[in-house]
């Protein structure tokens, strides 16, 4: 599907400027008009290694202890990529693979090296703390098969020379070498021993180029700088040694690759907190014969956006929604570790979780992953809950360090949200059986917030957010991942059928969305619940002590939406029923959308608890005919204050400017009426005649109408 460069600049646009919590597509880097934004991919794909083969360029990347592993993506111009495979199917050597004594979450597939020879691909891998894997394929879709070296070599980059002989460069940050061994045709043993090529310190993640007869040895300094050595042989000496760019500017951890016109880009991941380690492209720039990241005027930087290196190819990305109705799972997916396939099946129309047994989330089998995607995210899944059995807890998770879920337990029937595996949050008397969940992640803000909704009711956040990061050590070394997940720490034969996952709500091809009807206006002057919106990012709903419902958990920037309200004649001030046990904030009063006209400003103070309430009131310019109302919160950090209901205190109005039949709204009737006594075949009178002035200049003319439509339209919202 091809996305128009309007509708990409618009979802930059509301990704950057918060506006809303659901977005149409994921990260397209792609402007669609000749250049592209970095990085490509929007999510965790780190340690790169790419290859040209002919007109196809080929990226591995690591997948650490997610099954499939070794995902590997394929592109036409480094911009649009797709995936198409992945080397591994699964770990062995330790039952800790099988969440069997222990987890290997951090461990797994590191820095993965993809090379062509002769028709046949190759990746080398070291599993981490295992003998190095070189897979091999004639095609990266697979089947993959590989052949296990003597050693371990720790980041191994393959390199095979002009003349068909093939090198394994490797060396961790502790060694402060990075050594090479040579391999034999088929790539299957070493041949020899290994030998020192390069001493500096804290080097590893090598990549190995040669360009016009000479050797360029690329190589990490984590987390500071990516450095480059040459030489004329490819054993060496590799004496001189230069910084290509700073993590600051660029990042870590890559090589270049060549194009078909001669020309090179330079590839490498930056540390991006929460998200991961994402790759980022950039031209190359030769001075005196070394490769500088950067074009000319800005070396050594990896600026966020370019001309693309290739022009008019195809707009792709890697796929991410999955209506479940395949007999095989999309490529985007991994599970957590090995899985239990008897576990699992896709039934034609879901793909069914049987409950594993596990003490928690961290420890739970089968909880089937995909990457969070920047700036700001949602994933949603659809479920039937109507197989679990008691105990069974099942729902959506968000996998990294720290994690949370959202999820659904048997008796009692509850929604539960936990953050580190302890409950935040609890809805009772839950009795459908199809339900909704939602996460969003906003690597902007580095929060993630929790939805959940079923077939009567409208999303509802539960608990509070969670602050995302990124931890190496103690986590899973990935970015923060979306989980679907169902466990029984007793054990259970229970299921849940997943209907559906949606990336930002991406729609299968097959999902026609049904339209969202118009709400009946609502008079602004009666008591409005303010539970009652149409729309909200950020808040939840409690229960009130004054009866009913309130929202709460607001937050600075957080809004609601009530479409439709009725202004009639005028408003000349708002009343809010609020509590607050902190500093309070403002309410911001705002029509037709949350950057629209700003009618007025009340503030809240605290009132000594979260359900102690004050009424509180403001001013409001003068504001006519039926808007869409937005409560816009601002405040200081932490939650703000609850809000009960609202209203409007009508104002006195001697007439009603554009009410053309008195009935008490202004619309098009009023319009139709105008343009009748302009062309002189009604003629009005009276007050309808005084309304029908609308610009107060003591006539009624054209200008008048022209005002009158514009107000319909809502271009403007007073006269």
């Amino acid at each position: 599907m091809l996305f128009t460069k309007k509708a990409t600049a618009i979802l930059l646009v509301l990704c950057m400027l918060l506006l809303q919590s659901i977005f149409v597509y994921g990260w397209q880097s792609d402007n669609g008009d000749g250049t592209f934004n970095n990085p490509p991919l929007y999510a965790d794909y780190p340690d790169p290694s790419i290859i040209r083969v002919d007109n196809y360029f080929y990226m591995a990347s690591s997948t650490f202890v997610g099954v499939p592993g070794l995902v590997i993506l394929k592109s036409e111009d480094l911009v649009n990529w797709e995936i198409a495979g992945h080397c591994i199917s699964s770990f062995t050597g330790d039952k800790a693979y099988n969440l069997e004594g222990g987890t290997k979450y951090g461990n797994g597939c590191y820095a993965p090296s993809i090379a062509y020879k002769n028709g046949t691909f190759y990746v080398a891998v070291t599993p981490n703390g295992e003998r190095t894997r070189i897979y091999y394929a004639k095609d990266v879709a697979g089947p993959w098969n590989y052949n296990l070296l003597g050693g371990s070599y720790f980041d191994p980059c393959l390199f095979i020379d002009d003349d068909g002989s093939a090198y394994l460069v490797y060396g961790g940050a502790w060694e402060n070498q990075i050594r090479m061994v040579q391999l034999n045709s088929d790539l299957s043993v070493t041949v020899g021993s290994p030998r020192v090529i390069l001493s500096y310190k804290n080097v590893e993640g090598a990549h190995l180029s040669k360009v016009n007869g000479r050797y360029y040895l690329f190589n990490a300094v984590p987390a500071q700088r990516l450095v480059c050595s040459r030489a004329n042989n490819v054993w060496g000496p590799y004496g001189e040694t230069i910084t290509l760019c700073t993590a600051g500017k660029g990042g870590h951890q890559g090589g270049i690759v060549d194009l078909p016109d001669g020309s090179y880009w330079g590839y490498l991941h930056q540390d991006d907190g929460a998200i991961g380690r994402p790759t980022r492209i950039c031209p190359i720039t030769w001075q005196d014969g070394w490769p500088k990241f950067g074009r000319p005027g800005f070396i050594g930087q990896v600026e966020s956006k370019y001309t693309k290196p290739i022009q008019d190819k195809p707009i792709k990305v890697p796929a991410a929604s999955d209506e479940f109705n395949s007999d095989s799972l999309g490529l985007q997916w991994m599970w957590n570790h090995n899985p239990d396939n008897s576990k699992w099946s896709l039934t034609g129309s879901s793909l069914r979780l049987k409950a594993v047994t596990a003490k928690d989330f961290w420890n739970a089998r089968n909880s089937l992953t995909q990457k969070g995607q920047g700036p700001i995210s949602t994933g949603t899944i659809k479920i039937d809950c109507s197989g679990m059995q008691p105990g069974d807890i099942c729902g959506l998770g968000m996998l990294g360090d720290p994690r949370g879920y959202i999820a659904v337990t048997r008796n009692p029937k509850r929604i539960i949200m936990t953050e580190e595996e302890v409950v935040k949050a609890t809805v009772n008397n839950i009795t459908s059986d199809i339900l909704y969940f939602r996460i969003e992640m906003n690597f902007i803000n580095k929060q993630a917030k929790f939805f959940w909704k079923d077939d009567n009711r409208d999303w509802q956040q539960l608990g509070p957010s969670i602050t995302m990061g990124f931890d190496w050590q103690y986590g899973t070394f990935q970015g923060e991942q979306y989980a679907i997940m169902n466990f029984n720490p007793n054990g259970s034969s229970g299921y849940m059928d997943v209907d559906w996952f949606r990336l930002n709500d991406i729609p299968g091809d097959n999902h026609t969305p049904q339209p969202t009807p118009t709400p009946s206006p609502r008079q602004a002057f009666t008591k409005i619940e303010a539970e009652s919106y149409n729309n909200h990012l950020g808040i939840q709903i409690e229960k009130c002590s004054e009866g009913g419902e309130n929202i709460g958990y607001i937050e600075d920037g957080d809004y609601v939406v009530y479409k439709n309200i009725d202004f009639g004649s005028g408003a000349e001030s708002f009343q809010a029923r609020v509590a607050s046990a902190a500093d309070g904030g403002n309410i911001e009063l705002r029509l037709d959308s949350i950057n629209g006209p700003l009618i007025g400003t009340c503030p809240v103070v605290g009132t000594g608890d979260w359900q102690t309430w004050s009424t509180v009131t403001c001013d409001v310019s003068e504001v006519k005919g039926t808007h869409d109302l937005y409560l816009k919160f601002t405040g200081g950090s932490g939650y703000l204050f609850n809000l009960n209901w609202f209203t409007f205190i009508e104002g006195n109005n001697d007439g009603y400017l554009g009410d053309l039949n008195g009935d008490g709204s202004i619309n098009s009737t009023d319009l139709q009426l105008l343009k009748r006594h302009l062309l002189g075949i009604i003629e009005l009178t009276g007050e309808n005649l005084l309304n029908a002035d609308v610009n107060k200049d003591s006539k009624v003319s054209s200008t008048d109408f022209t005002l009158l439509k514009r107000y319909i339209l809502r271009i403007i919202t007073v006269f």
